[in-house]
């Protein structure tokens, strides 16, 4: 994920050049001097970095045994001090988390670099990629650069939005391929009432890409068959979520950035009707998309301008642009995570 800041005229350096494209280099020139990040920038990002390997890997172990239909767990999905040493002081829960957080944080920190090397080509000062560890659930919030600048033209906001996600899905094919094809199929008997469950599951929800790789690897799995995942392949789910939620076409998401580069001001016709099926997903399908509708409201609905609206995309850059929806619709999932019942 990242945020570029708006264009604003107070900030603007004064910089004398010939005609629109001279004078934005030059602001551009201007900026990268003045707005690279410091040596404080590197130790805090490499600091989250490390946090969050602590916690991706400490609250791993349970999530993913908490996700299999074979074994039952009572770590704590949380960062408290008894599932500390319970995860550190034994080598086969340790394995498990590091299987897991290991690839996560790989594919994450792809995503980032998309970004931040796309920034560092068109001499856009960034932020390094920071890492957002919490003490629950999956131990990560993802991660994030911060654009210190604004973003001259939608050709440069095209190139900077569409580099994370794109980077990110290289990154996390390899491990989901390899980890489906590792992991086994497993009865999966759904009980009437959660109450009278023998054993509650965290159900990872589907996309296309899981569907297709599972597929090409253990065939059509029946109805009451389910994948339990290996700790890779858990890995790259996370990874695919994190693709589709920052794919969404809204605001200042990755999504929202690809949309405004081909759109223009035309993103703002369409943005609150997909802000509303958004939210619509939110009452029929997970409520968690109703967290992701007060997000993007707080990022703000409309796109702010570039620089320089003039230039257009090129062919190239509009392909790409088919190709982030086809990986939106590869990621995407209408239900991400549930709670289940099962009988053994």
């Amino acid at each position: 994920m990242n945020r570029p800041e708006p264009p604003s005229p107070a900030r603007r350096p004064e910089v004398v050049a010939e005609g629109p494209a001279a004078s934005t280099d030059a602001l551009a020139a201007e900026l990268w001097r003045g707005r690279q990040p410091g040596r404080v920038s590197y130790i805090v990002a490499a600091l989250s970095f490390a946090a969050s390997l602590f916690t991706t890997t400490t609250l791993g172990a349970g999530w993913y045994l908490s996700t299999r239909t074979d074994v039952t767990t009572d770590l704590l999905p949380w960062l408290g001090p008894e599932t500390i040493r319970r995860v550190w002081s034994d080598p086969d829960l340790l394995w498990l988390g590091l299987s897991f957080s290991l690839p996560l944080l790989l594919i994450l920190l792809c995503h980032e670099l998309g970004h931040y090397l796309a920034c560092r080509y068109y001499r856009v000062p960034a932020t390094p990629p920071f890492f957002l560890p919490v003490p629950i659930g999956l131990g990560t919030f993802g991660a994030f650069i911060r654009i210190r600048a604004p973003i001259r033209d939608k050709r440069q906001l095209f190139d900077i939005g569409a580099g994370g996600p794109i980077a990110g899905f290289i990154a996390l094919l390899p491990f989901l391929l390899y980890g489906v094809a590792r992991s086994t199929p497993a009865d999966l008997y759904l009980a009437a009432e959660q109450e009278t469950a023998e054993l509650l599951l965290i159900l990872p929800g589907n996309s296309l890409a899981l569907e297709l790789a599972t597929r090409l690897f253990h065939g059509d799995l029946g109805p009451n068959l389910t994948l339990d995942l290996h700790p890779f392949a858990l890995a790259a789910w996370v990874g695919l979520l994190a693709t589709a939620l920052n794919l969404i076409p809204l605001g200042q998401l990755d999504g929202g950035h690809i949309l405004y580069s081909v759109a223009a001001h035309r993103q703002r016709l369409v943005a609150m009707p997909l802000w509303l099926g958004l939210a619509a997903a939110g009452l029929f399908f997970w409520r968690g998309w109703l967290f992701w509708c007060a997000i993007v409201l707080l990022m703000g609905l409309r796109h702010p301008p570039v620089i320089d609206e003039r230039p257009s995309l090129d062919s190239r850059r509009l392909l790409l642009a088919w190709l982030t929806l086809a990986l939106f619709a590869l990621s995407f999932m209408p239900v991400p995570i549930s709670m289940v019942g099962v009988t053994q």
